[in-house]
């Protein structure tokens, strides 16, 4: 094999050159190679020709035989073996992590777009030279298996398993490249052994706990359900029973105990800033006070004397008409409310947590309340007695659970108001400027922006203060006397774990009469689910009547005990397989310190934006833990005296070049959402079928039944909508070339997809047109190396410079395409730019004509992998790469070759054309002028033009008086002359 080379001067790519052998020095002096220098092992391998897999009556290529030839090959390459990093390695890693799928059994073309896209970046950061982990597994658990088990009495193990490996072979026929030896699925025991592991680690630092929360429970069925399986109208899917709001003893995660590391730490990540605003806002973080009201007259036995509010605006603390408290706050209690008040207040609670007072989200509604016949007194003003409601849109788990309404100031306070028939409280604060009054008086029934406190006795000594200042003043002066203080608060509430289900991780704690909860010992985990158990989606937790599994002793006194019946989240599942991913075999632990510090980060995460809250959110926060608790990253390893000095300085290299502080995914690619071509009738608006429309001729659409014109749209995917495309099809009939091509190009992998089949046969001709330029290539014999011809470059024709720089304006397009903005489309552009470039050269002997199409087939083949796998092996097996004085090592494969390196020299335009102008108006042009002269040189040079001597010179022959010239480089100048 020759020896690689890197050009000194010449940037055409690493390790594709080889040295100026005596064959190619002797080549460069004679200009040519004779017949005896092409007598090489290369030039004795037999010619294979692209046009061989096209068929000779249809003209079509034959995809199917072409991409089971590669696959096949690829599937014989031996596993790597996997072996700790050196440091070298780590300083080259790249960790390309795709959102693991739910085994639907089902690829829809939402799925062949985001793998797609993730399969080309680790095509493409390989052939850069980097170590790349692109792993794979299968986020198996969770409420949509469950369901299709009940429906079809198989286990849902079973289910799962069947469709888990009928998508790994709808992913291998889309031609994906995925580390298959670091597998994982999230209902497997021993993925799920450390799920648990996870959430005794939580437990242990007091990072969990349990305590009553509201489910949705359906009585008909005796069951909790999810919040997907209410309808609009709060009915139950299954049995269409209206479902009540209970509480059941639930496990928490201490999430709000990372609110301001979740916060600040974004600021550093490189997410689209959307994203970034939906983790903040979700997280929200509120600087304000928290005042206690006082009850009047206080009630004996209570557990407190006040009711402690949040609020952000404590500038209208005196603009209070009432307090409102959630359904379920404590004070809703008959021990609580006055006799005269209990029945009708406890009715009404009842239905507001039941939802029958108005369906939808509680925390959105605003018009339904209930005077309790309690008051309370203004923290500031003693003598004032403020009513207390309960309110719909007030829910217990957030914040204090009640909130101060302030309806001059608060729409929805004031709305609340109107219907409840609440005596309104007069305005505290008003604009600065009579303008802002004017425009606030026209848009809002309210003033609900900063201003100035009014000048009245409600305000007393704070009258005529800014709202800042008032909000500062007010709240000391509460604090002096205790009734309040300065508080920061977070709309995050705490990460609900339980989930009252059966296909899940259960929830590793026993349940014990004399211990309470006590964590399952280390050594008997995983706590595997029942198997052979009956599932009817009735009757409760399938767990809590397995009483062979449930029943047990507890692992402090011995005694009898149950285990927990719950399962946990789905989330927690997918908030660190990528962790697993780094040390997927591990018997030991979840995950070796070393293996995970060493690949983490992430480098790039790509998914759905539909994930871009509570997922990366609670992967945030359990990756940051395990970081704090030190179960990977640099203060993980650094007193490990097995891991040698260089590779803990090149753990702590990833760790501060990409996230830090535990952050697992340095930047986020949201890939946008498919939408398929609609029909609807345009009378009745029922969706139509693909057959019950034809195409007439000019494409025009016609409804068969009535042959009127079918309203057309483009909407997501769905089964209701008969908009869906088979990806299955799609790859049978147009070939997974052509559909990975087809989906790149579209649309930017941020937009919306608006899929359209009939075009896909662009790619289908233009993979027809590589072809045949790679035909063309290997029946002409370059004259010499590339290394030769730039030694020479000086002497190249027009065409040769224009190739050169064609063929390096498409690498600087690619390379940044694939690297930093991720528009694929964009360098599928400037690739078929390219080939149509190359399709017209003359001189195809010239080396920059091959050295073009090298470049053309390695940049195509991460995008069309058997494609590009199939182009090189025709170059390499022709004398082509030979002649051109490239790597020609037989059977060599496309990805084990360098990505085109760019020559930013090669950038500038081979030749110019100036337009002149004479005083303003356009005389003539410069053409094929040297790319960057000067003005100087210009304007002699354009002196010298026949065109010139009307305008630039004296009926006498003299030269005019040139007053000023205008130029704007390699485009125009301007000579104004006198």
């Amino acid at each position: 094999m020759l020896r690689l080379h890197r050009l000194r001067h010449h940037a055409v790519g690493r390790h594709v050159l080889a040295p100026c052998s005596a064959l190619t020095r002797n080549a460069c002096a004679h200009g040519t190679f004779t017949a005896r220098q092409l007598s090489t092992s290369s030039a004795r391998l037999a010619q294979v020709k692209f046009a061989h897999w096209i068929d000779k009556e249809t003209g079509k290529l034959d995809t199917a035989k072409l991409e089971t030839k590669w696959k096949t090959r690829w599937a014989e390459a031996k596993p790597p073996v996997r072996k700790p990093l050196t440091a070298a390695e780590i300083d080259r890693l790249f960790y390309v992590l795709v959102m693991f799928p739910y085994p639907s059994g089902v690829l829809h073309m939402g799925h062949v777009r985001v793998y797609t896209i993730s399969d080309v970046l680790t095509r493409f950061h390989r052939m850069r030279g980097k170590h790349v982990v692109s792993p794979m597994g299968w986020d198996a658990f969770g409420l949509p298996a469950e369901n299709a088990a009940i429906e079809r009495s198989i286990a849902p193990a079973q289910w799962t398993q069947q469709n888990i490996a009928t998508m790994k072979d709808q992913l291998s026929r889309i031609l994906t490249d995925f580390d298959w030896d670091r597998e994982l699925a999230t209902c497997d025991p021993a993925y799920y052994k450390w799920t648990q592991h996870i959430f005794l680690q939580l437990f242990k630092n007091d990072m969990v706990y349990r305590k009553d929360a509201v489910v949705n429970w359906d009585p008909i069925d005796q069951t909790v359900l999810a919040n997907e399986q209410v309808d609009k109208d709060g009915r139950s899917w299954r049995s269409g029973a209206v479902v009540e709001q209970r509480k059941l003893k639930q496990w928490f995660a201490r999430i709000t105990r990372y609110a301001q590391d979740l916060l600040d730490d974004l600021n550093a990540l490189n997410w689209p800033d959307h994203v970034k605003s939906m983790q903040a806002n979700w997280i929200g973080r509120s600087e304000g006070a928290e005042f206690e009201f006082a009850l009047d007259p206080p009630i004996p036995d209570a557990q407190s004397k006040a009711i402690s509010v949040f609020t952000s605006r404590a500038d209208t603390l005196f603009g209070v008409s009432y307090l409102a408290i959630a359904p379920d706050h404590w004070l809703v209690s008959a021990d609580h409310l006055p006799a005269e008040h209990a029945n009708h207040v406890l009715k009404r609670a009842q239905e507001m947590l039941s939802g029958s007072s108005g369906g939808g989200d509680r925390s959105q509604r605003t018009k339904d309340g209930v005077f309790t016949g309690l008051y309370v007194a203004h923290p500031l003003d003693s003598a004032r007695r403020v009513p207390v409601y309960v309110a719909d849109y007030v829910l217990s788990d957030y914040g204090t659970g009640a909130v101060m309404g302030v309806p001059a100031h608060d729409v929805r306070d004031h709305e609340f108001c109107q219907i409840n028939s609440v005596p309104v409280h007069i305005s505290v604060v008003e604009p600065e400027t009579s303008e802002f009054a004017e425009e606030s008086k026209s848009e809002l029934p309210v003033f609900t922006g900063q201003g100035v406190l009014r000048r009245i006795p409600e305000n007393g000594i704070y009258g005529g203060m800014r709202s800042a200042d008032a909000r500062t003043t007010i709240v000391a002066a509460a604090a002096a006397i205790g009734s309040g203080k300065s508080v920061v608060n977070y709309r995050l509430r705490d990460w609900l774990l339980s989930r009252q289900r059966f296909w899940g991780a259960p929830v590793p704690i026993i349940h014990c009469a004399s211990c309470g909860a006590v964590p399952v010992p280390e050594s008997d985990l995983p706590v595997e689910l029942p198997k052979n158990i009956e599932l009817s989606g009735r009757g409760g937790s399938p767990l809590a009547r397995a009483t062979e599994w449930l029943n047990c002793k507890c692992p402090s006194c011995s005694g009898p005990a149950t285990r927990d019946t719950d399962t946990l989240d789905t989330f927690v599942d997918s908030s660190w397989y990528f962790l697993r991913y780094t040390d997927a075999h591990n018997t030991q632990r979840p995950f070796d310190a070393m293996a995970a510090s060493s690949m983490m980060p992430v480098d790039i995460y790509i998914g759905g934006v539909e994930h871009a809250i509570l997922h990366l959110l609670y992967s945030r926060f359990i990756s940051k833990f395990l970081w704090k608790t030190r179960a990977y990253g640099t203060a993980a390893v650094e007193h490990d005296s097995t891991v040698r000095s260089e590779v803990k300085e090149a753990i702590a290299r990833r760790e501060t070049r990409g996230a830090r502080n535990g952050e697992p995914f340095t930047r986020l690619l949201t890939q946008g959402m498919v939408h398929g071509l609609t029909y609807k009738d345009p009378s009745s608006g029922r969706f139509l079928r693909s057959d019950e429309v034809q195409t007439e001729k000019g494409n025009v659409p016609r409804v068969i039944r009535t042959g009127e014109t079918p309203t057309m749209s483009f909407e997501k995917m769905s089964k209701s909508k008969y908009n869906g495309v088979d990806p299955g099809a799609t790859v049978d009939a147009y070939g997974a070339d052509a559909t990975r091509l087809h989906v790149l190009y579209l649309a930017p992998p941020q937009d919306v997809l608006e899929w359209d089949t009939q075009s896909i046969v662009g790619m289908q001709r233009w993979i027809l047109r590589l072809g045949r330029l790679v035909d063309t290539a290997c029946a002409s014999s370059a004259r010499e190396s590339i290394v030769c011809a730039l030694n020479a470059r000086n002497k190249w024709s027009k065409e040769a410079r224009e190739t050169y720089r064609h063929t390096h304006v498409a690498i600087q397009h690619a390379t940044e395409s694939l690297e930093a903005s991720f528009s694929l489309n964009t360098a599928i552009s400037a690739l078929i730019k390219l080939s149509n470039y190359l399709a017209t050269v003359k001189d195809c002997e010239h080396p920059t004509f091959g050295f073009g199409l090298v470049c053309l087939v390695k940049m195509v083949a991460p995008m069309a992998p058997s494609i590009g796998e199939e182009l090189w092996e025709i170059l390499s097996q022709s004398k082509c790469l030979h002649n051109l004085g490239l790597v020609d090592t037989p059977n060599s494969r496309i990805f084990a070759q360098s990505w085109p390196v760019l020559d930013a020299s090669a950038l500038k335009d081979v030749s110019a054309t100036v337009v002149v102008q004479i005083n303003g108006k356009v005389r003539f042009k410069l053409e094929d002028m040297v790319p960057d002269q000067d003005q100087s040189e210009l304007v002699q040079i354009a002196s010298t033009m026949p065109q010139a001597q009307k305008w630039m010179f004296e009926a006498t022959g003299q030269p005019k008086h040139i007053v000023k010239v205008i130029h704007v480089p390699n485009k125009l100048i301007n000579i104004i002359v006198k």
